[in-house]
């Protein structure tokens, strides 16, 4: 048990309790340990089970009003505290510095501005650092610092995704990437949903497939099935089993306490309906948040073997089947919120470890007010993110949600999510293991979320699609 602690100059830039509550530390070998934390008369206080070192994440604002995830330098304990704006600034301008070399050394094309803002936060930094015996300059000066950083970062992500993607384009002028979206029915528009998206992720829900037990409504899904085929477009089908939320149908809530016969009931679901589409769904999202947990206060051990009993199952009835599983909140923020002790990578890898075979790995990002969101990160997070995973020599899809707009300011925040889903969708472009990006609301406005559908009530294109439109012409047209 560790404690470090900071003096916190401008502790009104603090978030409020529930999102200190996420802050946590990435050690070096990738582990996320969560922090119990304390902000009391100007100190936090991070107490952690270990006492390594390890990079401080939390969020702080930007200039353009957005909280975005922040990283120090790896930090030890130690009896004085660190002072905290310096310590963000000197992690900010170090994760901006270290990945710049490293581009530049694999022949990366910079630029005037990106160097000025490279310079403009070395320059706040110094100040900062040099001028302790008057704390207000310091931490003005380490604002300014984090904020350059964070604004340098973004350009020299564009100049990657840029130089990255028209190397892809200059070997094959189609990427190899399916763009698709998920459905839970035929869209009144179909050329609109064709116009944008190459694949289709068709939504199988356990509780409307199967409401009594044993007794199966095919109707709905074979239209949505027989309509993909029909428009020529990649099938991806699930999630046949989701882990993370209240989606099991009613009867079988009472067999959870019987992990023999709930992993019984669950493989004769995935084999019946994986059977049921042989030949015409070659692409199956077995699971989904097993990682995270939820359903039935199952442990990571009991979710463990649920996953490998239904992909078993899966294999089964197909086995050139190509199977995924996705992993939410793949930063790990659940860590701090949950009783689980594995990293996101972790849990995948012990998986494969202990013979389950599944052919790709599916990263679900979503921002904002969902069930288990993830926080506002720049696309330097998602790059590294995607990196690390690529460790694992599988395949990668994306499943995205733009960022839910606060409540009252959805007109305004609309630009925002634009930007949002032009900046991820173009990193995930730039990625060699990526082979899929799938958005997840085409017009699912009772979901609670209406302002993150791709139509309006009416079917009308929003930003968003317009937005996709676009690249899919660009890339794949």
């Amino acid at each position: 048990m560790g404690v470090i602690q900071f003096r916190v100059e401008r502790p009104d830039l603090l978030s409020g309790a529930p999102e200190l509550s996420l802050i946590d530390f990435l050690m070096y070998d990738g582990r996320v340990i969560p922090a119990r934390t304390h902000l009391a008369n100007g100190m936090l206080y991070c107490e952690r089970h270990l006492s390594e070192s390890g990079q401080m994440r939390l969020l702080w604002p930007r200039f353009d009003g957005r909280r975005q995830v922040v990283h120090t330098t790896s930090l030890r304990e130690q009896l004085a505290p660190y002072l905290l704006e310096l310590e963000l600034a000197r992690g900010q301008l170090s994760r901006l510095r270290n990945q710049f070399n490293s581009w530049s050394g694999a022949g990366l094309q910079s630029s005037r501005p990106l160097a000025t803002m490279i310079q403009d936060s070395h320059r706040s930094f110094r100040t900062a650092a040099l001028r302790s015996e008057s704390p207000e300059t310091a931490v003005a000066a380490a604002i300014l610092s984090i904020d350059a950083s964070s604004r340098a970062t973004d350009l020299l992500c564009q100049h990657y995704v840029e130089q990255r993607i028209g190397f892809r384009r200059s070997r094959s002028a189609r990427l190899p990437v399916f763009l698709g979206c998920r459905l839970n029915q035929i869209p009144t528009d179909s050329a609109a949903f064709c116009r944008a998206f190459n694949a289709v992720q068709l939504d199988i829900s356990w509780k409307n497939l199967e409401q009594n037990d044993g007794e199966y409504e095919w109707d709905h899904l074979d239209e949505l099935v027989a309509w993909a085929q029909e428009q020529k477009l990649f099938v991806l089908g699930g999630p046949l089993l989701d882990l993370s939320e209240d989606s099991l149908p009613e009867w079988l809530k009472t067999w959870t306490g019987d992990m023999v016969n709930m992993q019984s009931f669950i493989a004769g679901f995935v084999e019946t309906v994986v059977g049921r589409y042989v030949g015409r769904v070659r692409h199956w999202e077995v699971v989904t948040g097993a990682n995270r947990g939820g359903v039935a206060s199952l442990d990571e051990e009991q979710r463990m073997n649920l996953v490998a009993r239904a992909v078993e199952a899966a294999r089964q009835v197909d086995e050139h089947t190509n199977i995924s599983l996705r992993v939410l909140q793949p930063w790990g923020e659940y860590l701090s919120q949950t009783k689980n002790r594995l990293s996101p990578i972790q849990f995948v890898d012990t998986l494969r470890r202990c013979g389950v075979r599944f052919a790709e790995v599916n990263l679900d990002l979503r921002i904002g007010d969902y069930p288990a969101a993830t926080l506002w990160r720049d696309s330097l997070s998602l790059s590294h993110l995607i990196d690390q995973w690529s460790l694992l020599q599988v395949p990668i899809n994306i499943m995205l949600t733009v960022p839910a707009a606060p409540v009252g300011k959805e007109s305004q925040f609309e630009a925002i999510q634009v930007q949002w889903l032009e900046d991820t969708v173009r990193m995930c472009l730039a990625k060699e293991r990526v082979v899929g990006i799938y958005y997840s609301n085409w017009n699912q406005h009772n979901a609670g979320l209406p302002q993150t559908a791709l139509v309006n009530a009416d079917d009308s294109p929003r930003a968003s699609l317009n937005l996709l439109q676009s690249m899919s012409n660009q890339y794949w047209g």
